[in-house]
């Protein structure tokens, strides 16, 4: 009886779920890492991994007129069990979320989404562990620390993307702050903006992401540029960041030390990648530097020098194999702030995903 109320419910619900127009999907992505950094003690130690796992619902619905609703909801897990980010929380909706409206004057979605400077990331094309937090993310301008802002999602935010005008598109995004303390400025506000261009192979981004009153009535505000090419099996990459932002650098190990308060960081971060696809394979090589930063106008030496190189092998359509290794290498004070007993740390990996 009970197996009858269940396939009766299951075949009423069929016609429901075809006319909401609604899609599964995600992406698997696990596999092996042997990491060497101060966090075990420069020995090479093996993990199992999730490198960035996720699963969705998306749909649309037709409103007549060219125009038509859009929605999406997606989650990001860890397939190690390890709970280990703010994509593998458990939260629902951790991810990219959001209801709008798309037609021909574009997109307009309200809701957790990516930021300009996450759709400004042309070379960052590799693969890495979750757990891996000692700055063998590839490339550096991914690596949130020196109060680096961007590369995320905005909260209770609002994006417009125009269509496609000679090559030409836009972005518009706002991230409302909520929250004002009595006597003080609003803060949490975010902005951001990006102009981009598509053709022949050929392409470019400008984007900036701003924070308000980060400290007092100053701004924390990252910039990206990146250019490069991708046709005819050749993939050619290169971005150049600088950031003005602001935070305690009072407790970092400094020589002299930063005056306690909201600190004004300045640096430049810059990266190239190339990658070639030959049959099923395809083998890539990234490259990024950071600069010795100033805080609050006194030059540290803050900078870094990072590379990896990896080999895809596209087993179908839906999987894909990648293994790979780089390094770090650290200025004095870089290694000094992030308590590493050596200026080099490694990391291998091999990794499989596949999206449904």
């Amino acid at each position: 009886m009970k197996k009858t109320i269940l396939f009766a419910a299951l075949a009423a619900a069929v016609p429901a779920l075809a006319q909401a127009d609604v899609t599964l999907y995600g992406s698997l992505r696990a596999g092996v890492s042997m990491t060497k950094n101060s966090a075990n003690n420069y020995s090479n130690t093996f993990g199992v991994d999730d490198f960035g796992s996720r699963i969705g619902f998306k749909g649309s619905e037709d409103l007549g007129n060219g125009l038509k609703a859009i929605w999406q909801v997606e989650n990001g897990f860890a397939m190690d069990g390890v709970i280990g980010s703010s994509t593998a929380s458990g939260t629902l909706a951790n991810r990219q979320t959001f209801v709008g409206v798309e037609g021909a004057f574009g997109k307009l979605r309200v809701g957790y989404l990516d930021d300009v400077l996450a759709d400004t990331e042309a070379t960052d094309n590799l693969y890495g562990p979750r757990r891996d937090g000692m700055s063998t993310n590839f490339p550096l301008y991914e690596q949130g620390d020196l109060f680096s802002y961007g590369d995320a999602r905005f909260k209770n935010s609002i994006r417009y993307d125009s269509p496609d005008l000679a090559g030409f598109n836009a972005t518009l995004q706002y991230g409302a702050g909520e929250n004002q303390a009595a006597g003080k400025m609003k803060q949490g506000e975010q902005y951001g903006v990006r102009l981009a261009y598509q053709n022949s192979g050929f392409f470019g981004a400008i984007a900036n992401a701003t924070q308000l009153n980060t400290k007092a009535g100053s701004n924390s505000s990252t910039n990206r540029l990146e250019g490069g090419y991708n046709a005819n099996n050749l993939y050619l990459a290169a971005s150049y960041q600088w950031l003005t932002t602001y935070g305690d650098a009072s407790g970092l190990a400094l020589t002299p030390v930063p005056a306690t308060g909201g600190n004004k960081v300045e640096n430049t971060t810059w990266a190239i990648n190339a990658a070639y696809s030959f049959g099923n394979f395809k083998p890539s090589v990234v490259y990024s530097q950071r600069g010795n930063a100033k805080i609050d106008g006194v030059r540290y030496d803050l900078g870094a020098k990072q590379w990896a190189a990896a080999l895809d092998y596209t087993v179908s359509k839906r999987t894909l194999v990648q293994v790979g290794y780089g390094q770090l290498k650290e200025n004095k004070d870089a290694q000094a702030i992030a308590k590493h007993s050596q200026d080099t740390s490694s990391l291998a990996w091999a990794m499989m995903k596949h999206n449904f």
